[in-house]
């Protein structure tokens, strides 16, 4: 009986970590990438025997604590550990356990540019730059989305950003919502405070902390006019000022421009989505998809993707803080992490139905909404052109793709690395979340949103810091057109959601 019952546990945990997907399989990676509008053709990702002669990395990280909360002798804690695994894959047996493990590197696994920096280490410490930069603290004072890392005993770096950087949410009570984009830290104002202090400590080091990662961040490879690229040889005050523009709940990420940051995704619900990215950069079919995603961004592995031919057509790894080279993290922990994504689930709702919401449901029904923003998730999940942009036939016939425009602006889907000429139709559930709607973020509230006001010129968003100048937010006009109370009970509804 002993020996029956072994036997079975045995079976289904071998079962279990055969379904671990290879995180890049060259018959998987095919298709994977959408053609890009102005390249006329998917970029080119490495193959998987390149992929797989990547060093590993698996490295514990620890907490940083804000200026006042760090457990007394913390650092010298720290200096005595020696360097050890973040996650023991080989102890994973059970659903729970692999999920857990997936929240250890949510948390955990660190962003492998800008590591080891001793400014931002000293900055860090600085209680003046924590309470500035407005980072998200924990009820035990723990600063989320950054960790010290241990590679040799007595050594202690500080490595940058985990996914809790961006996809945390940290109430004004302290409750932690894992999945939701961090709408509290100005990530904008951030940056233009950096490349300030940069300056301060001379042309050699604004040149190595932040021109020459913006060559590469926003470098669209294959423009021979490239706007992006132009703005890394600004004067160091206004590239200050360009990234204070960014309206809060968006990121001037890699791949996208100082000019035109996107959006911070939820990724609560993201299985509810067929295509990664505003701009539906790659394919989302199964896990192994959203794998391969967590890679090409938590480990940076898109460095290595071609965007067309020739000796610039390859992004210049040293220029980005990775002249170590690429390293991959472990099948296992990636899948570990797909894994905690999948389990995330919306918190409770504040805004319960009332007579409003549910006159603001028939609105809904009334206006056509479900047309883009049907089902359970309140999305399609298509893709929708920009204005334009006439996807090509095979397009159509590979990638769902409606026929109408909404007419926001286009440049994020044109010249940008992720200009697919299309953006993805967003999920309406947990509107209520969030401070930033449309895949720019240029406005604050859903009653911005639906206000004519922002078609004129003089209009200013809510989330939008004092640098940014008067503008229209012209795109997505659905909606603009209902009465004052309908426009109201609209509102109340999609705030229920």
């Amino acid at each position: 009986m002993r020996l029956s019952i072994y036997f079975s546990i045995l079976f289904v945990e071998v079962a279990f970590a055969e379904k671990v997907p290879r995180v890049w399989d060259d018959e998987d990676t095919r298709g994977y990438r959408l053609p890009l509008a102005l390249l006329g053709k998917e970029p080119r990702m490495i193959g998987s025997a390149e992929y797989y002669s990547l060093p590993e990395v698996n490295l514990k990280t620890y907490p940083v604590y804000a200026p006042g909360k760090e457990p007394e002798g913390y650092i010298e804690w720290l200096q005595n550990r020696e360097p050890e695994p973040l996650v023991d894959v080989s102890k994973l047996k059970t659903e729970a356990e692999w999920i857990a493990a997936g929240r250890e590197v949510f948390y955990g696994r660190e962003l492998p540019r800008f590591t080891g920096s001793e400014h931002n280490l000293k900055m860090i410490r600085d209680p003046r730059v924590v309470a500035a930069y407005r980072l998200q603290t924990t009820r035990d004072g723990v600063l989320l989305g950054l960790r010290y890392v241990v590679r040799q005993k007595g050594r202690v770096e500080l490595g940058t950003d985990t996914c809790s950087m961006c996809h945390v949410q940290v109430t004004a009570s302290g409750e932690v919502i894992e999945g939701p984009a961090n709408v509290h830290t100005p990530f904008g104002p951030l940056m233009g405070d950096l490349t300030r202090r940069y300056a301060q400590m001379g042309d050699a080091i604004l040149e190595d902390r932040r021109r020459k990662h913006m060559r590469e961040d926003y470098r669209v490879p294959f423009l021979d006019d490239d706007e992006n690229l132009k703005s890394a040889s600004w004067p160091a005050e206004r590239i200050a000022q360009a990234y204070e523009r960014h309206p809060l709940g968006v990121h001037g990420r890699t791949g996208t421009s100082l000019d035109h940051p996107v959006k911070i995704a939820n990724l609560i619900g993201l299985q509810n989505y067929r295509y990664f990215d505003r701009t539906g950069t790659s394919r989302h079919r199964n896990i192994g998809d959203l794998m391969r995603y967590a890679a090409l961004v938590g480990d940076v592995i898109d460095a290595s993707t071609r965007y067309g031919e020739g000796p610039v057509a390859t992004l210049n790894q040293a220029n980005m803080g990775l002249a170590g080279g690429l390293k991959r993290t472990p099948d296992p922990m990636i899948y570990a992490l797909a894994k905690f994504i999948y389990s995330l689930r919306p918190p409770s709702n504040p805004n319960q139905p009332h007579d409003s919401s549910r006159r603001g449901a028939a609105v809904f029904e009334r206006a056509r909404c479900g047309g883009c923003h049907s089902g359970e998730a309140y999305t399609n999940s298509r893709l929708t052109p920009v204005e334009g942009f006439q996807p090509s036939k095979d397009l159509k016939a590979s990638v769902l793709i409606m026929a109408r425009s909404v007419g926001t602006d286009p440049y994020l889907a044109t010249k940008t690395r992720k200009g697919t000429g299309l953006y993805r139709v967003p999920s309406l559930r947990m509107l209520w979340l969030e401070r930033a709607f449309l895949h720019d973020g240029s406005i604050g509230t859903l009653e911005e949103l639906f206000d004519p006001a922002r078609l004129q010129p003089t209009f200013r968003s809510s989330n939008w810091f004092h640098h940014a100048p008067a503008h229209a937010v012209t795109g997505h006009r659905f909606g603009l057109e209902l009465d004052a109370q309908d426009r109201k009970d609209l509102i109340a509804f999609l705030k229920t959601l």
